[in-house]
């Protein structure tokens, strides 16, 4: 079983985020596209499953904020023009078509090991890995001490 380390800002960076994601609503009034998410943690890992059905994969762009603390998953689910004008009434209309952008709050005690992050789209699911870095930052570590001539 992983240790884990309780960071109270963690909580209210969530709350920030999932504050924010609530206000922002469509012309219409109904929420904009928020792909649902399961994040967890391997022994080795960080792991972000985003429901993305429907996108093309080479629509998608994921990118690691410089501070590590926000993982952020963009995008575009389009429909075709055909599919669109053959609608004569509409009788029930839930799948959102556009743009989406899913800021997702990462835990603050993970250090990610940035050079080996990888995303892989499969059966509309999209799986960002978020190796961890292998050396504990609470473990000791020796400094060599240099003489300055």
């Amino acid at each position: 079983m992983a240790n884990r380390v309780f960071n109270p800002l963690d909580i209210f960076r969530q709350l920030e985020e999932e504050l924010r994601q609530s206000t922002e609503v469509g012309s219409f009034g109904y929420p904009l596209f928020h792909p649902s998410l399961d994040m967890y943690e391997t022994d080795d890992s960080l792991i972000i499953k985003v429901e993305l059905a429907g996108v093309n994969p080479e629509n998608i762009e994921v990118t690691l904020s410089a501070d590590d603390s926000f993982l952020s998953i963009s995008g575009e689910r389009s429909e075709s023009k055909l599919e669109h004008t053959e609608k004569l009434r509409c009788y029930n209309i839930e799948i959102f078509y556009g743009s989406f952008t899913r800021e997702i709050v990462l835990p603050g005690n993970l250090r990610i090991d940035r050079e080996n992050i990888r995303a892989a789209y499969k059966d509309g699911f999209l799986i960002a890995t978020l190796p961890k870095c292998k050396q504990n930052a609470s473990q000791k570590r020796s400094i060599q001490v240099t003489s300055e001539e």
